[in-house]
């Protein structure tokens, strides 16, 4: 039945492509100036030597998404393997890489929490104030430094916004409200930009309800060539985590909260300068068994729900359970780099410091005393492990009309782990006016997690022994240009080495970090993308599909894998947007996805593999005047569907809301 709905979708595809490919005129490339800035010497988009990728924020606006996660995910090539809706909880994989692998930054200023990947998505954004989305695939640590193991991804907000409003509410099944606010305003030379939104559901099974907000602050200045950026974020959320992180113990639930700050300078002409420090502080809050009322309450040294006790059962007995895991990560850093011109092109070298802190009273070495919060009541820590690391780059770009070439190095430097080197080089060559082919070798690292270090748990055991992982990343594809289509096509290969990932021989036995000797993954796809010439009554505005294929050559037989070898073997995206009527139009995204791998099930008490999904959704908008109204459903085909083993996600899910958006920039 799937068989015959993949050819069934296939051949509607291909019939589409070919239809659009009839209308698209083969004449010289109006190149569109997009500058991708995550890279170390910026460049012209389509002049890149490598696979990066942008989402636009007409595409983030048309999508029917309701969070950053959401646009992620249904902009296609990415693996978002999502626990809650709503941007609650979501872990970013790139490249069949794992969700610590993927560096997350936010205008270039690194985001990443020393604790878990599972924080590095937890952002004070709000939709309306992204610019763009910059995706760079395969290893990048000779750009960014370690983590950058896979890829990275740039989230670039929006400047010059003027004296502007944008209010909007929405509303929909099982208990959804949510609003936002972003305002623009000019305060002399300073231009502010402020965002405030929050999100409140009941959750769409037990123990799923959630609650957000986010408050976010940039402001700008301009002092001749050299422009500065403040920026400000707080986010709070507490949510439901059914059996998030094990199936074994339903009940969970995790409160978080982040603040973080950063301060950025970019300018010069012949010498080019940038900089930035940054700080960023988030606490964690787990419960495995939820307090509350109608939940868990204490009682003298026991939790009890009921007639049920918080606890677990060994061969030698119960142990009652003892409360919540509590956890405080700090990161600080800074970074500077200049670059300039000269006969061989351009060259940009930097120097970046980062300290990682944590406290918590279950990861870390002990510590001689304790410590109480005075954030989060009754929060206590005894346990602390703090990292330093230090990075020098160097990027040499050359150019010509037809060829590109870049090339550098960053070194790491870790007291713990000493000296790593990452190289590489990336090439581009137009081999006609439309047709570039291009060829990249890097190398990366990525240190281990405190989590993966240091996580003792009733179903976990660490491994503070754990080595950096190590990967050798290849990649070359082709490009071909015309004036409303765009076709990419690719392959990879990586050879990673000391893979961290949390494994178990047995499904009775606790899952435990190591370092897998090797795992070699092989990446192909493509994508074609058609944007047609502005028509006032044009049915298509934008259609884009992206295949992507990997397999890797470790198989977990002998143990169950938990992340490493569960990845999206064969992922299937189209985005499509449409006109309706003046002024009506909606935006679809589908998608095929079949993960590798399996996953236990408890209640079957047996290993299930994961079964191919078919995902479709839709938003309807009507624009008139200063008001967009809309209506969303996600899940139109109400699949039932995990992106990770123990958790099922939401069916359909339909919204509804209305944005008002009121401009005073003077023309």
């Amino acid at each position: 039945m799937e068989k015959r709905k993949l050819k069934r979708v296939l051949l509607f595809i291909l019939l589409v492509i070919i239809q659009s490919g009839l209308y698209a005129r083969s004449d010289t490339v109006t190149l569109k100036e997009i500058q991708v800035s995550t890279v170390a010497n910026p460049v012209v988009f389509k002049k890149i030597s490598r696979q990066v990728s942008i989402i636009s924020q007409k595409e983030i606006k048309n999508f029917p998404a309701t969070s950053l996660n959401d646009v992620l995910e249904q902009a296609g090539g990415l693996d978002m393997r999502q626990r809650g809706a709503f941007g609650m909880q979501a872990d970013l994989n790139l490249a069949g890489g794992s969700f610590d692998e993927t560096l997350i930054m936010i205008n270039g200023i690194p985001v990443n929490d020393p604790q878990t990947g599972h924080h590095n998505l937890d952002q004070s954004l709000n939709l309306n104030e992204i610019a763009k989305v910059e995706i760079v695939r395969g290893p990048s640590s000779r750009w960014f430094g370690p983590n950058a193991f896979s890829g990275a991804i740039n989230i670039i907000t929006k400047k010059n916004l003027g004296n502007n409003l944008t209010f909007g509410i929405r509303a929909g099944q099982y208990g959804l409200f949510s609003t936002s606010l972003l305002a623009g305003y000019n305060a002399g030379r300073v231009e502010n930009q402020t965002s405030v939104s929050f999100v409140r559901s009941d959750g769409y099974r037990i123990n799923t309800d959630f609650k957000n907000l986010n408050i976010s602050h940039n402001a700008f200045l301009t002092l001749g060539t050299t422009k500065l950026n403040f920026q400000f974020g707080y986010s709070g959320k507490a949510f439901g985590a059914n059996s998030f992180y094990t199936a074994r113990y339903p009940d969970q639930f995790e409160k978080i909260k982040v603040m973080s700050a950063g301060v950025g300078v970019r300018g010069g002409s012949k010498l080019q300068y940038y900089g930035n420090i940054h700080w960023r502080r988030l606490y964690d809050r787990f419960e495995l068994f939820r307090e509350g009322n109608s939940w868990y309450q204490k009682q003298g040294d026991w939790f009890v729900k009921g007639s049920d006790s918080a606890g677990f059962r060994t061969p030698t007995g119960f142990f009652p359970y003892q409360g919540p895991n509590f956890h405080r990560t700090d990161v600080a850093g800074a970074e500077g780099s200049v670059g300039f011109h000269s006969g061989f092109g351009k060259t940009a070298v930097g120097i970046s410091y980062q300290y990682e802190n944590i406290l918590s009273n279950v990861l870390g070495e002990p510590m001689g005393d304790t410590l109480f919060s005075m954030i989060d009541k009754g929060a206590f820590y005894n346990r602390r492990k703090s990292r330093q690391q230090l990075n020098v780059f160097l990027n040499q770009l050359y150019q010509r009309e037809n060829f590109s070439i870049s090339a550098g190095l960053n070194a790491f430097y870790n007291a713990e782990y000493g000296v790593a080197l990452s190289p590489g080089f990336d090439v581009s060559w137009f081999i006609t006016t439309n047709l570039k082919s291009y060829l990249s070798v890097n190398r990366a690292i990525r240190l281990p997690t405190f989590t993966d270090l240091y996580y003792q748990g009733p179903d976990h055991v660490s491994n503070p022994k754990l080595k950096p992982e190590k990967v050798y990343g290849f990649s070359g594809g082709i490009q071909y240009f015309l004036k409303v289509l765009t076709f990419s096509a690719s392959l990879s290969y990586r050879i990673g080495y000391d893979i961290i990932d949390w494994i178990k021989m047995t499904p009775d036995t606790k899952w435990k970090s190591m370092n897998l000797t090797q795992m070699n993954t092989f990446g192909a796809g493509f994508s074609v993308d058609y944007t047609p010439v502005k028509k006032r009554h044009q049915f298509v505005k934008h259609l884009r599909l992206r295949y992507n294929y990997l397999h890797s050559d470790k198989d977990a037989s002998g143990f169950i894998s938990l992340y490493a070898l569960d990845y999206l073997r064969h992922d299937l995206s189209i985005y499509f947007q449409h006109s309706i009527a003046p002024g009506l139009s909606a935006g679809w995204t589908f998608s095929i996805q079949k993960r590798n791998g399996d996953y236990f099930d408890y209640l079957q008490s047996k290993k299930v593999s994961y079964s191919t999904v078919f995902l479709l959704n839709t938003k309807i908008m009507y624009r008139i005047s200063h008001f967009t109204f809309f209506v969303q459903a996600n899940n139109l085909l109400d699949q039932t569907y995990r992106d990770i083993g123990s958790v099922v996600m939401p069916g359909i899910w339909v919204t509804g809301g209305i944005q008002y958006h009121l401009s005073l920039r003077k023309e």
